[in-house]
């Protein structure tokens, strides 16, 4: 295709009104062909209004089967007219964008400003007519780019049950043996804070530890200050503290909480680390808990209510109240158990620590946890759709997004944010590959499905779903027969070019929805991973009877071959997944229901 006949990429717009005119503008609108997008929008006051967007605009030259149809282009400029004694009154300024006209002026440059006057106003179009800037840009690379990695400093002594937690959390099969890996040879038995680790298993997570702060060990202390000190410092959001877990062991009940160095340090804390949040976490909750149950056995009115209330009061009297007696109400804290049966505590330490450290961070080191952590599938969810809104899922109908690439194209973009998301352990990039892609285009031209639009439990429909697939396989060595014809190439609409139509709208919304409840199967068969193929056509053949049915009926049933429009697809695709999702406070006993059936799994096997 010849750098002529591509269509152009519209990079930034700028609107000025001379400083004597008596109009201001109010929005501009971008005319493509029959559609028109508004691109900015001011308060009524501006005399300049500016946008720069994420990725470029690929407009008014659009390729179709090689052949090029030029589109009627046009920037419209909505102002406001202001005078004294007068009523204010509307007028639209029109700026026609002639891709010959355009052209002429692009000699050997790839990105050029394009410079329009008319009616005391100018228009500036930042334009490229570059082959390099054909690229759809993950919405995920972009905020990767900006915050990779979260970044978590964990201080506790030894022994308090930080390798415990991080394998919990992050499932970081080899965090105790490489830890150990970082400590300094300089001190023995203390660990270097400035060592970075980051475990194969998950590239989206990177460890700082430090030791304990006990009576009389001002190193720790000193150490951890000057870290967090420097990190501050350091201009780039991936290279900062986005968190940080001071962990305590829960004492007995004649223990202490608090050593003389730890209250210091809540004590300085917003001194030492400004808005990073520090959430204290008391560990081994289960031991406690435990005791108490045993210790209830003996009295017969301890039970049910009143057992509850007693465990509430003795971590209130051990831990809560020594810590904000110490530090003020309004330290941050969690008790968690890494047993099995307390995985809820873990989820709420990583629930609360993503809330605080997007109000006080950034929402791209926000986001870096929920892509990071491998506990709270509700999470995984969330981060979807947070991604999904910020740019592809917008406006499916009639995005600019789109025009001039395939349709291929323009499901890999979408395909790579939300395996981005959930974040497997995936070494073999599986989940990348082009065969999983045509597994999942599979029947998204189907027209019959059944109306399934009663309530249902879409994780027990997915777990009675997985249960028959293997139930009839004699052994795990026998493989999954995916729902589709092996061998089968990708469909031919996927090379044709992006197009306004309500079946265009239909493929990409119908594959979002099931790619997304793709993801939430694999998570609850493979928590740990490396995924494998295996995992992964269980997870496809579950979901083509658990839930696909309902999902594209309700599709079809809200876009219509002969009906226009779908600017509310973004709606109908976030409620789509609310519906058809698994409860973060289910998977454990889903996993459960499961159980013997998941033998095997990691297992690989052609596709």
């Amino acid at each position: 295709m010849a750098a002529s006949s591509a269509p152009l990429h519209i990079f930034s717009i700028v609107t000025r009104i001379d400083d004597a005119s008596k109009k201001k503008v109010e929005f501009v609108e971008l005319e493509l062909g029959s559609q028109r997008q508004e691109v900015l929008r001011g308060s009524g006051k501006d005399k300049e209004l500016s946008a720069k967007f994420d990725h470029a605009i690929h407009s008014v030259g659009t390729v179709y089967h090689s052949a090029v149809t030029t589109e009627q282009a046009s920037l419209w400029v909505h102002c406001q007219h202001h005078s004294m004694g007068v009523l204010p009154w509307k007028s639209i300024v029109k700026f026609p964008l002639d891709r010959q006209d355009i052209l002429s002026d692009i000699v050997d440059q790839d990105v050029h400003e394009m410079t329009r006057k008319k009616m005391k106003m100018t228009v500036v179009i930042t334009i490229s007519d570059s082959v390099h800037t054909r690229q759809l840009q993950p919405t995920s690379s972009d905020i990767l780019e900006i915050c990779p990695r979260f970044r978590l400093l964990v201080i506790g002594k030894t022994g308090v049950g930080k390798s415990s937690l991080i394998h919990q959390a992050f499932k970081i099969d080899e965090v105790v043996k490489l830890t150990k890996l970082h400590v300094s040879g300089h001190s023995r038995g203390v660990a270097d804070i400035n060592r970075e680790f980051v475990a194969p298993q998950n590239r989206r997570f990177v460890l700082h530890d430090s030791e304990g702060f006990e009576a009389g060990d001002t190193g720790s202390f000193a150490a951890a200050k000057e870290f967090i000190g420097c990190r501050r410092n350091m201009p780039a959001l991936k290279d900062k503290i986005h968190a940080v877990w001071l962990c305590l062991s829960i004492p007995h009940s004649d223990g202490r909480l608090l050593e003389s160095g730890v209250k210091e340090f809540l004590e300085l804390r917003k001194e030492i680390l400004g808005n990073i949040p520090v959430i204290v976490v008391f560990t081994k909750h289960d031991v406690l808990l435990d005791t108490l149950e045993l210790e209830a056995i003996d009295l017969e009115d301890c039970y049910g209510t009143a057992l509850e209330n007693l465990k509430r009061d003795k971590l209130n009297n051990l831990c809560i109240k020594p810590l904000t007696d110490a530090a003020g109400s309004d330290v941050l804290h969690a008790a968690v158990s890494t047993k099995n049966g307390y995985e809820n505590t873990v989820r709420e330490l990583i629930d609360l620590t993503t809330t605080n450290v997007e109000k006080f961070v950034a929402s791209e080191a926000a986001l870096a946890m929920m892509i990071a952590q491998r506990v709270d599938i509700s999470l995984k969810i969330k981060a979807s759709i947070a991604i999904g809104e910020k740019r592809y899922w917008r406006g499916l109908a009639s995005s600019m997004d789109f025009a001039g690439f395939t349709m291929k194209d323009c499901l890999s973009v979408i395909h790579k944010d939300v395996i981005d998301v959930w974040n497997f352990n995936d070494p073999h990039d599986h989940l990348a590959s082009s065969k999983f892609q045509e597994l999942i285009l599979n029947d998204l031209d189907k027209e019959e499905f059944p109306n399934t639009a009663g309530s249902f439990k879409f994780g027990l429909s997915v777990v009675g779903a997985i249960i028959g697939i293997m139930t009839p396989l004699a052994a795990p060595f026998l493989p999954i027969v995916a729902p589709i014809a092996a061998g089968v190439v990708m469909a031919k609409w996927v090379y044709d070019i992006y197009q306004q139509t309500n079946i265009t709208l239909r493929r990409m919304m119908a594959y979002i929805v099931d790619l997304t409840c793709i993801m939430q199967i694999a998570f609850l068969l493979a928590p740990t991973g490396p995924i494998s193929r295996r995992v992964i056509k269980i997870a496809i053949k579950a979901y083509d009877e658990a839930g696909k049915s309902s999902v594209h009926s309700a599709i079809h049933s809200h876009v219509p071959l002969t009906r226009s429009g779908g600017d509310d697809a973004l709606e109908e695709i976030v409620k789509l997944i609310q519906r058809h999702s698994i409860k973060a406070e289910e998977v454990q006993d889903l996993r459960t229901k499961i159980g013997p059936h998941m033998v095997g799994l990691q297992l690989d096997e052609e596709w």
